[in-house]
């Protein structure tokens, strides 16, 4: 192990969150989910464009997750390294993300062709399939800034770079994968969708400690979302 390596090491292992900041947090997050959830649900009540209130609501879920990041960071006294931002060679090891992308998409194709054969589909009431399905060239747009560059960059802060971080100190590497990945998938709120984004939380957490840096897991996160979203889309022609 050379220096760097040591050092992003060390600090991966010395930065967590006590007990308390972590229920804190952890409950933030779930605050966060529930008010922007039910102010929606109310607002489409009064308000009948469903799908730009969609559109706010991811938005403003990613401001108010960078928020929470930024506040530990203040209370904290952390820098941006303590939360896993350290540089790493990308070329040297896009192979590897390459590959594990591979296998997280064709465990989702798997799962797919498992729930069809039951007759389990997902429902046309669906957030996912509603805001990046029958999408305009211009709401193309907006949803690969929001599922490719947004959310990877503040949900592996926040997810792997505070939560599994944290959870490590107490739990153990291995127990803490699992504790961040089913929270990962959870707050999604998509019960159909749950293994699949469990499964690629648990290789976000092995790239992120492999590596001890948030670059290579924010790639494949937004790889993934790219992929994705691209899929989803039925644009006119």
């Amino acid at each position: 192990m050379n220096m760097n390596e040591e050092t992003q090491s060390s600090f991966l292992l010395k930065r967590h969150l006590s007990w308390v900041d972590l229920a804190m947090v952890l409950g933030g997050i779930v605050g966060i989910y529930v008010l922007l959830t039910l102010g929606t649900l109310l607002l489409i009540e009064r308000w009948p464009h469903e799908r730009i209130l969609m559109y706010i609501n991811a938005f403003l879920t990613q401001l108010s997750f960078a928020l929470l990041i930024w506040t530990i960071k203040k209370i904290r006294h952390w820098e941006w390294v303590d939360m896993g931002w350290h540089s790493v060679s990308l070329k040297r090891i896009l192979p590897k993300i390459l590959g594990l992308y591979a296998l997280t998409w064709s465990i989702n194709i798997s799962y797919s062709i498992f729930l069809y054969q039951h007759g389990l589909i997902p429902p046309d009431t669906d957030i996912y399939s509603k805001l990046l399905g029958h999408t305009t060239w211009y709401t193309l747009i907006l949803n690969l800034v929001l599922a490719g560059f947004l959310a990877p960059i503040v949900e592996e802060t926040l997810f792997r770079g505070v939560v599994f971080g944290s959870l490590q100190a107490y739990f153990g590497k291995w127990t803490a994968a699992v504790l961040s990945a089913m929270i990962f998938s959870a707050l999604h709120l998509q019960a159909y969708g749950f293994f699949p984004r469990f499964v690629l939380g648990v290789v976000l957490v092995y790239l992120y400690d492999k590596y001890k840096s948030l670059y290579p897991a924010i790639v494949l996160h937004g790889l993934n979302n790219i992929v994705a979203t691209l899929i989803a889309a039925n644009l006119p022609i």
